[in-house]
């Protein structure tokens, strides 16, 4: 299957500064990509060349194999962008701030009240504001309205850099449940600094540093990727010198004590193992006989914990990962 987007050696100089330094990425058509990165890492140039508000210095992107530099009229069809801050008209409406748009965006005149109110119900947005004027929305609304102009015209590929800035947890919520109904209908890029909030959200992210691509994958991947051993907390019942002999007989993995219940001799400890030792600890640890195994727990590295080593470790080995 052709990827739906793909760019290609994307550089971007802004004077003598090198902001995207030649990135290469493909997203398929229905997936869900977080575009992550520290503060002035490459992520909104990246997007605004996507969205077409940018001109890269040189490098290629396609959209369904058109290249975007020459076909822009048919890029503005299929693409929408809610970038950062949001910048809305202050004298409007927010309804008539909608209708226009979607009649800048070519929706049917006969179609836009019904479609303005359809896409202000999937974000959330009540009728009791719709003729309030956009600069005495709270910032929460703001994005909302945001949301709901991307979506006017049905795009194909949503670029949403910051969309829960100001949200509330119920309102995030929302945006999690719409996000997720859309899924494999629409592509989404999404760039947030929360990354709680989009770790379960996104099929694969795509962290930027310093203007490379240091990391491109799938939660798993990274995962392994950048975290070769393993975690893992364990809760026994035994005597205590149980567990001072099995740390005598295995030195060679590192672990230590977290809880100790002495009254009903129960512990819980951690242990930290190199991928290809698992097999040899489940062996040890199963034929202790004096123990009587409670949980086992493995602990799996977060998209936070996954983002700080990319970044960490690429800008102390400048290597760029592909």
């Amino acid at each position: 299957m052709k990827p739906f987007l793909v760019v290609q050696n994307l550089t971007k100089y802004y004077g003598s500064f090198v902001a995207l330094n030649n990135i290469s990425f493909t997203i398929q058509e229905g997936e869900v990509v977080g575009l992550l990165g520290p503060n002035g890492a490459g992520k909104s140039t990246t997007l605004k060349i996507l969205a077409g508000l940018m001109d890269a210095t040189s490098g290629i992107v396609t959209i369904k194999g058109k290249n975007i530099a020459y076909d822009h009229q048919r890029e503005r069809c299929i693409v929408a962008a809610m970038l950062e801050n949001n910048p809305l008209p202050s004298h409007l409406q927010v309804g008539e701030f909608l209708r226009f748009r979607a009649a800048m965006k070519k929706v049917e005149a006969k179609n836009v009240r019904v479609h303005t109110e359809k896409m202000m119900r999937l974000t959330d947005i009540p009728r009791a504001i719709h003729h309030q004027e956009l600069d005495l929305l709270s910032k929460g609304m703001r994005q909302r309205v945001g949301l709901a102009d991307a979506l006017l015209a049905n795009p194909e590929l949503v670029i949403l850099d910051e969309p829960t800035i100001g949200l509330d947890p119920d309102q995030i919520l929302n945006f999690r449940q719409l996000i997720t109904s859309q899924k494999g209908k629409k592509t989404f890029i999404i760039s947030s600094h929360i990354l709680p909030e989009i770790e379960n959200l996104c099929d694969r992210f795509i962290i930027i540093n310093s203007g490379h691509i240091v990391a491109n994958g799938a939660m798993q991947e990274l995962r392994e990727l950048f975290f070769k051993d393993r975690i893992f907390t364990i809760h026994v019942e035994c005597e205590p010198s149980s567990i001072d002999h099995f740390k005598a007989q295995h030195t060679e993995w590192q672990g230590h004590d977290i809880f100790i219940d002495l009254a009903r001799n129960r512990h819980q400890f951690s242990i930290l193992l190199p991928t290809e030792n698992i097999d040899l600890f489940w062996k040890a640890l199963l034929s202790e006989p004096d123990w009587k195994l409670l949980s086992i727990v493995e602990k799996t590295a977060t998209l936070e914990e996954i983002f700080i080593r990319a970044v960490e470790y690429t800008d102390t080995e400048h290597t760029q990962w592909h």
